[in-house]
């Protein structure tokens, strides 16, 4: 019972560390906190179950959009950003398939970068996906060092990640259309 103590404790400080990012940005607090919330949610909820339910991503898309029209940014760029979001993991999953002929990544992921291109814009997408992919690498690399090999069919969850990449890109990354 200790160690399932301590590994919630763990994993709640791993998540909650990236809203002290938050003191260091020029983001606006009260939607940041918003995409915070639905952000902790979502990864929480992959790192568990290797899901990002549709509820959570839609309400990602939709506040997502709400902020955009808030802070009065431009919504075809964020449009755009949600279509290139979904389209890019369907064409990347396509792809996937036929090289390896089975699935590779989920249509969760899909909506979580329609989701994040409607917080973000389709500027936003590209600084998330590396953001995502170096620390998700990182993991397995740190993984491998310490020993414990990671499998290739062993699946990822890779929305903590996404959670990661979106979080940072709204908080750094000067959106040219806001």
């Amino acid at each position: 019972m200790r160690d399932v103590k301590a590994t919630h404790f763990i994993t709640a400080g791993v998540f909650l560390l990236p809203l002290i990012a938050l003191a260091f940005s020029r983001a606006p607090v009260m939607l940041s906190l918003v995409l915070y919330a639905n952000l902790y949610a979502l990864a929480l909820y992959d790192w568990h179950s290797f899901r990002l339910p549709n509820m959570l991503n839609a309400s990602l898309l939709i506040t997502g959009f709400m902020a955009t029209y808030a802070l009065g940014g431009d919504m075809v760029s964020h449009l755009i950003g949600a279509v290139a979001g979904f389209a890019f993991v369907v064409f990347l999953d396509m792809a996937y398939r036929r090289l390896r002929g089975r699935a590779g990544i989920g249509m969760g992921d899909a909506k979580f970068l329609a989701g994040a291109g409607a917080w973000a814009g389709w500027v936003g997408l590209p600084p998330t996906l590396f953001i995502a992919s170096i620390v998700g690498l990182g993991t397995i690399l740190i993984k491998s060092i310490a020993g414990k090999r990671h499998e290739s069919a062993e699946p990822l969850p890779f929305g903590p990640y996404l959670c990661l990449g979106l979080w940072l890109t709204w908080l750094y990354f000067d959106r040219i259309d806001m």
